[in-house]
């Protein structure tokens, strides 16, 4: 069995993150383009915004959480590193 994430899990969590992102912007520009004070499109409006940002939440935490090996290797590179001051 191979070690690490496949690629096509990163192209997923990536595919994911993109809808996400596309869906905060559209529903955040159409929530400042046009007001809606009250009823029931700009809460379902408003709700789409809560949950896409929700979701972002979580698959960005998903995404750090597959990358945790080369984040602790980079933090292990930088704190073992000599000083380039000079």
């Amino acid at each position: 069995m191979s070690k690490g994430v496949k690629p096509r899990t990163h192209l997923i969590l990536d595919i994911c993150l993109f809808c996400l992102l596309v869906t905060l912007a559209l529903t955040a520009l159409l929530g400042h383009a046009k007001p809606i004070a009250s009823g029931h499109s700009g809460f379902m409006l408003n709700r789409i915004h809560e949950v896409a940002g929700i979701g972002m939440c979580l698959v960005v935490s998903l995404h750090l959480l597959m990358h945790l090996p080369w984040i602790q290797a980079q933090f292990k590179r930088l704190l073992n590193s000599p000083n380039r001051a000079g």
